[in-house]
């Protein structure tokens, strides 16, 4: 007699009738189990390396800004901006949405009568710095810091959400001189 059922007969008496056991019977479906959930471990953790893979991949290439697509042509117009101490860099080409962030006005120190400088001259190099250092978290963080093509236009009176007086500054936007022709407003003369 084996020492297992030894000690089964003790536990249960030797007036029960017989218990036979395969421990071996048992001990297979228990390595078959153990087999089995370490299949199934190995295949989870696997899905779960691609899932992450995928994930990472899809959160990297979604904050890629895409490049602007011109407007339809326009007649494209070209004017001189009559203010000159306040320039505007906007976030997308458009000059009636009214978005937190669409657009941040500037201005800069110089010899005026104000104080204040020629804004309209230096607004592309502002602007594209602007883009470049994230100043305004239009870029993603984490991600390359993409400039897009950017074109000065003159802002009319249709652009909301500006300062009045600034009728007739320079407006920064993303895209082109159809970008402006397609918003109505003049390529800036900078």
């Amino acid at each position: 007699m084996t020492a297992e059922r030894e000690l089964l007969e003790q536990a249960l008496g030797s007036d029960q009738p017989p218990v036979s056991l395969d421990f071996e019977a048992i001990e297979a479906q228990g390595a078959r189990a153990v087999r089995r959930r370490t299949k199934l471990a190995v295949a989870g953790t696997a899905a779960a390396v691609i899932l992450a893979g995928l994930g990472a991949t899809a959160v990297l290439t979604r904050g890629t800004p895409q490049m602007v697509t011109p407007a339809a042509p326009g007649q494209v117009t070209t004017a001189a901006p009559r203010e000159r101490e306040i320039a505007y860099c906007y976030r997308t080409a458009d000059i009636t949405s009214t978005e937190n962030n669409q657009h941040v006005a500037f201005g800069i120190n110089g010899a005026g009568p104000n104080g204040r400088g020629d804004a309209a001259a230096d607004s592309m190099s502002i602007c594209r710095s602007t883009w470049t250092d994230n100043h305004t978290g239009w870029q993603k963080p984490g991600l390359p810091r993409v400039v897009p093509p950017l074109i000065a236009c003159v802002l009319t009176s249709a652009a909301v959400d500006i300062d009045p007086a600034a009728v007739g500054a320079v407006g920064v936007f993303p895209g082109n001189a159809q970008t402006c022709a397609a918003m109505g407003l003049p390529v800036a003369k900078i």
